[in-house]
């Protein structure tokens, strides 16, 4: 009865939400959603308290504090998660490249109440780093360090914060040369688990296409209906209310909150047309057609280097 409410064209206020307060990115991966787009705002703090206050009001208990941006880089991160725990949010977590995570900027981020952060891992080592999101090589060498960091600044102050790291999981060789990345690692994460690679309806030169935005391998789900419009907020540093959580040039913006509420936007006509697309489980003719059918050729697409057409997830 429970998942009938949530499989509606007007679904009830997400209870997870991500909010970008900054678009930005160090890293420049051309195969991420974040490398295609033209402008990079940061959300005004009244535009972020404003649309707190409105997601608790209406039921949200989850808020990661990203979704198209590098978290870290955001100036008002710490100030964000206090608000968050103020207002009565229970959940609070981060995904992150883990470049900016030191322990510096880690321990007040704990201290604020945050509960969990989980560092995207997807590359072998610094020359691989290097030539996909072009840094210097070194940034491999600081983000084993920030992990480890992590857990030693969590045990030792008796943080309630889970430390967590995802991989994308590819064939062959460079699948191999993952699984020696991840053992680095694994004593410093509560978890680590596998990602498949998110190929938004186009092929990769690394396994199969995959289709839709299936969650972790140990628990994959069906493309259609896909999860993230019914269950899951998304908003960017500029306001849109975006219905994937592969948003890219406003493609699936259902409205914006510089302009009305969040719920007029979760509800918005927009909205509740793919809904429907979704729930009759053909979504052909609309914004998701590449993605959950396999249609075309996909966005983004990047020859050359490991990966072809690959979302870095932030599920």
């Amino acid at each position: 009865m429970e998942e009938e409410v949530w499989l509606s064209t007007t679904p009830p206020c997400p209870k997870s939400v991500k909010i970008s307060l900054d678009d930005n990115c160090q890293f420049k991966c051309s195969f991420c959603v974040n490398s295609t787009q033209t402008t990079k705002p940061q959300m005004p703090w009244g535009t972020f308290t404003r649309l707190i206050d409105e997601l608790v009001a209406n039921g949200t208990e989850e808020i990661g504090l990203f979704f198209i941006g590098e978290p870290m880089l955001a100036k008002r991160l710490e100030g964000a998660i206090r608000y968050c725990k103020r207002a009565g949010i229970e959940y609070v977590f981060i995904t992150t490249n883990g470049a900016l995570a030191t322990p510096d900027r880690l321990l007040p981020l704990m201290r604020a109440g945050l509960n969990s952060i989980k560092f995207s891992y997807n590359y072998t080592n610094g020359r691989q780093l290097r030539e996909v999101a072009h840094v210097p090589e070194k940034i491999f060498e600081n983000l084993v360090f920030n992990i480890k960091e992590a857990r030693r600044i969590r045990d030792e102050n008796g943080f309630d914060c889970g430390i967590y790291a995802s991989s994308i999981k590819f064939d062959g060789e460079q699948q191999k040369r993952m699984e020696e990345a991840v053992e680095i690692i694994k004593p410093f994460v509560d978890e680590h688990y596998w990602l498949p690679q998110y190929s938004f309806g186009a092929q990769t030169d690394f396994g199969e296409q995959v289709l839709g935005n299936p969650g972790r391998l140990a628990n994959l789900r069906e493309p259609l209906p896909c999860w993230t419009i019914f269950k899951e907020g998304h908003v960017t540093a500029s306001g849109s209310v975006a219905l994937c959580c592969f948003d890219v040039h406003n493609k699936w913006c259902a409205g914006n909150i510089n302009d009305t509420t969040f719920m007029e936007a979760w509800h918005s006509p927009k909205a509740q047309e793919l809904r429907k697309a979704h729930l009759e489980k053909n979504a052909r003719g609309t914004a998701c057609e590449n993605c959950a059918h396999g249609v075309g050729q996909g966005i983004g697409t990047k020859k050359g280097s490991y990966i072809k057409v690959t979302r870095v997830a932030t599920t």
